[in-house]
Order: structure tokens, then C-alpha cells, then sequence
């Protein structure tokens, strides 16, 4: 299936990631894109070769040309964005977290199948080479039966008060949210369902108003505890030891680092036996989702990662806030 595209809010993962990996693909025409400013918005327009140019929501999605559209807005946007679009009989890749609460993206979920429109949200560690090949292993318990998996996931965002990612207004909370939710949906990948979580969630570095510093418990499927540790607080100069993830096996260990790449580069190491084994990987993700969206139309609108995935998520996320806040665990 061939898609013409239009881009809702040109920013920086549509510019660099999006746009790119739509352009490299053959069945994905980028037609169209839409940001406020004017002088930002042509000089976007010329480096990426697109004749339509909005600054305004609703005129992309009158154009009767496109087919879908991926929107990259901050999340406080993405429910009402994502409503408009299905209204107008566009299909939808929706940036991560799908939406401020669990509302939200409920609301979202049942406009797009009153539309019979498709919906997608872009946890795109997913299509991270890596980690196909970590699942793959799982369900052939090639490390023995699963107990204990580690994810930390770090870096440093200062005080920056033109963030919106800072003001939970805008973003609906801090690190959690944002890199968190990754997390959370790659473990639902591998392992399945989170059936609970312990977290503390603080802001310990800066004096944003928002989170900068998150660990969670999970208890995922078949008891298996996965302990993820997420910051914006911590400087580590090497991208392999900020983001890791780990599994460990009653007969082996996995390693994959790092965990959070664009382009599945990297190194996934298995130990076992006292050996060894270590496969690298280099494909674009993002190219793969947006083939993944276009087979999920084909097949009925049937999307690999749902507008319930990420409502599953978003559930998880506000647990977690929930089980910090009151220090307890909670169920999901």
C-alpha cells in the first residue's frame, strides 16, 4: 500500500527521524507538513522537498490529497488532533504517550473506530532489530525460564524553561512519561502484560515541575519482575551504559545496549555456557513502523501497536505516579 503523508508539528523527531525514513521508503509519500511558525515552516518545506505548507491544523487536514498523518505535537494536543483527523477520514500515527491520562486516549481510541480509521502510536523500540531478535529467543527459552529483567534508560535534561517536556500542562508529566512509557511497552512486547507496579518518582536534580528521576517494579506476566530505572537527571557520557537492558535466565543472560536507538545499532550479547554470543543489527525503525502502519491498514485497520497499547500504557504510567504518591503497590 502506497500513502501520501502530512506531518502535524515539524519539530525536531519529524524533521531529523520521521520525515527521513519516509522519504527513504518507496510506498511513503511525505506531501504536506504544518507548523506555526512561517519562517520555520519554509525552510523545513525546502530541506525536505514538500510543496504544502500549513500553519494551521485544520487546513492539512482539509487537503484531500493525504491519506495519513503522523502527529508530532507536544501531548497535550494529541487527543483533540487525533479526533479532528479521524473526523476528516485520516489514519493516524500518533506520537508516544499517546495522551495526558488514560481518558484521553479512550477518547481517541473510540473516534478513530467511529471513523473506521486506522491508529498507531509510535513506540517504535518495537521495530529495534535487537529487540525482534530478544523476543524471538524468549519464546524459544534460549536463556531457560525467565525471572528477573533490568531497563534503565538515562541521561541529563536541565532546567530549560522553553521545554515543553517541563511543564506538565504540555506534557502530562516528566521522565516517566516520556522515556518511560517506551519501557513500559517494550517490556509489554517481550514479556506481555504488566499486572502491577512499586515506583518511586521524584525530581531530585533540577527544579522543573515535573519528574526527572523514576524507578518502577513491574510484575509481568508469568511473575516475572523487571525493575526499570528512568532518568533525565544522571550524566553518562557513553550511550552504551545510559540505556541497557538486561534479562536473566535460569540458564543465561541477555544484554542489549543501547537500549534506546533510532537505527537498531548497537550490540545484543547472549551469555551462556561460558560462551559468548553477539549480533549487531543497522536498520532504520522508524522505516519499519511506517511499513508496519501500512500493513496494519491493509489487514482492517488491525494496527501492531493499537490505540489500546497505548492505553495500556498510559495506565501503567499513572500506576505507577499513583504507587509513588501513596507508597504502595498498585494492581493494573
Amino acid at each position: 500500500m502506497s500513502l501520501k503523508w502530512g506531518i502535524i508539528g515539524m519539530g525536531d523527531i519529524a524533521d531529523k527521524v520521521m520525515a527521513p525514513a519516509m522519504h527513504s521508503s518507496k510506498d511513503h509519500e511525505l506531501i504536506a507538513i504544518m507548523r506555526r511558525n512561517e519562517y520555520e515552516l519554509s525552510e523545513l518545506a525546502e530541506k525536505h522537498g514538500v510543496q504544502k505548507t500549513y500553519t494551521r491544523v485544520e487546513d492539512l487536514l482539509n487537503d484531500s490529497d493525504l491519506d495519513a498523518v503522523y502527529i508530532a505535537t507536544p501531548v497535550n494536543a494529541h487527543k483533540d488532533q487525533t479526533i479532528q483527523a479521524a473526523q476528516k477520514g485520516k489514519h493516524i500515527l500518533c506520537e508516544k504517550p499517546m495522551a495526558m491520562n488514560p481518558n484521553e486516549s479512550q477518547e481517541m481510541i473510540n473516534a478513530c473506530s467511529t471513523n473506521n480509521v486506522g491508529l498507531m502510536i509510535c513506540y517504535y523500540q518495537r521495530f529495534n532489530k535487537r529487540h525482534q531478535k530478544i523476543r524471538e529467543l524468549i519464546q524459544k527459552q534460549e536463556i531457560g525460564r525467565i525471572t528477573a529483567v533490568r531497563l534503565t534508560n538515562s541521561g541529563l535534561l536541565p532546567d530549560s524553561p522553553d521545554s515543553w517536556r517541563q511543564d506538565p500542562a504540555i506534557s502530562g508529566g516528566g521522565n516517566i512519561m516520556d522515556v518511560g512509557s517506551h519501557c513500559v511497552d517494550l517490556l509489554r512486547y517481550l514479556f506481555g502484560d504488566v499486572l502491577s507496579v512499586n515506583a518511586l518518582v521524584n525530581t531530585l536534580a533540577f527544579q522543573y515541575e515535573v519528574d526527572d528521576t523514576a524507578t518502577m517494579l513491574l510484575e509481568l506476566t508469568d511473575s516475572v519482575h523487571a525493575v526499570v530505572s528512568t532518568h533525565w537527571s544522571t550524566l553518562i557520557p557513553s550511550p552504551e551504559e545510559a540505556s541497557v537492558l538486561t534479562i536473566y535466565g535460569t540458564e543465561g543472560t541477555i544484554i542489549s545496549t543501547p537500549m534506546a536507538d533510532k537505527f537498531s545499532n548497537g550490540s545484543l550479547k547472549i551469555l551462556k555456557n561460558n560462551q559468548e554470543t553477539e549480533y549487531k543489527y543497522e536498520s532504520s525503525t522508524h522505516v519499519q513502523m511506517l511499513d508496519a502502519f501500512a500493513t496494519g491498514l491493509e489487514n482492517g485497520n488491525r494496527m501492531p501497536i493499537s490505540g489500546t497499547d497505548g492505553l495500556i500504557v498510559s495506565r501503567v504510567i499513572d500506576a505507577a505516579y499513583k504507587s509513588s504518591s501513596e507508597g504502595n503497590r498498585v494492581k493494573i
